[in-house]
């Protein structure tokens, strides 16, 4: 059997397009798939691979530092994964969320979406929690908090 086989102008013009990309934005996704790896640094870290319904796949990176924990929560908390467990090939395969991206950073002369950060599909809580939402660092999450700094100068 050769590799060629089937393989005519009318077949090739019908196959799917090929690459598909999560959008920038909010992504209705399942975990496809969870892998135990090693990062380029040396550090233990999982690979979660979430798939969308028209074919596109994106890699979520949780590596063994500082933000497992709170990396692993949001996971937890947002594709409703009971707190702890560690069954990714049984319990954690198919679980719905939503995957939210962002424009990556260039490589190889191409830029592709990267995870921001994930979040239920709906906007109630998971088991009377709720999901804690990154807060980008110098702003307050409550309004008019006080940062203890008092400055004069008015601007």
């Amino acid at each position: 059997m050769s590799f060629w086989n089937n393989v005519t102008p009318q077949a090739v013009s019908n196959a799917p397009d090929g690459f598909k990309e999560f959008q920038v934005g909010d992504n209705e996704a399942w975990i496809q798939m969870v892998n135990e790896t090693t990062s380029q640094n040396g550090n233990k870290m999982l690979v979660v691979t979430f798939r969308k319904m028209d074919g596109a796949e994106i890699k979520h990176y949780i590596v063994d530092d500082e933000y497992k924990m709170q990396k692993l929560k949001q996971l937890y908390l947002c594709f409703g994964i009971p707190m702890g467990n560690t069954e990714t090939d049984t319990v954690w395969k198919g679980k719905t969320g939503i995957v939210v991206c962002k424009k990556g950073e260039p490589y190889d002369g191409k830029v592709y979406n990267k995870v921001s950060y994930l979040r239920p599909l709906s906007n109630k809580p998971h088991n009377g929690q709720s999901p804690e939402m990154p807060v980008e660092q110098g702003y307050s999450q409550e309004q008019g908090q006080a940062d203890e700094f008092d400055d004069d100068i008015p601007f």
